[in-house]
């Protein structure tokens, strides 16, 4: 199920950066996942604090693609959100680069946790097949 997640999520890279933004002229990294999952018929959260309680809690040690990464970087709240692509790498909306894949080594530090959403499989066998 991750592979169609991620596939949606690539479709964004290269997007540039805007706060607030959840389209291609320009999106942050809560408009960004928002509109990933929106693919799939999921309302997801559209500000990055309110990741904490949206889906279901993965331990770090057991994510995999798909899964939505909840970093804090400026504040004691959850304030960026990504999505993983394996290969310990990220898909997220970076300020001052828009949608671009990162290494988690370079922000690891700043991960707190991780959320899974599941996705109906008729929803998500429609919207793969795109």
């Amino acid at each position: 199920m991750g592979a169609g997640i991620i596939a949606v999520a690539f479709q964004y890279l290269g997007v540039p950066y805007k706060y607030g933004g959840n389209d291609t002229a320009g999106m942050d990294c809560s408009g960004f996942v928002r509109k990933v999952f929106e693919h799939f018929g999921i309302d997801a959260p559209r500000r990055a604090r309110d990741y904490i309680n949206f889906g279901k809690p993965v331990p770090l040690d057991s994510i995999i693609p798909g899964d939505i990464l909840l970093f804090k970087f400026e504040h004691k709240y959850v304030d960026h959100v990504g999505i993983y692509v394996g290969n310990d790498e990220v898909i997220h909306s970076a300020s001052k680069r828009g949608v671009i894949v990162e290494s988690l080594k370079y922000i690891r530090k700043n991960l707190v946790g991780a959320r899974r959403v599941y996705i109906p499989s008729n929803i998500y066998d429609a919207v793969v097949e795109f």
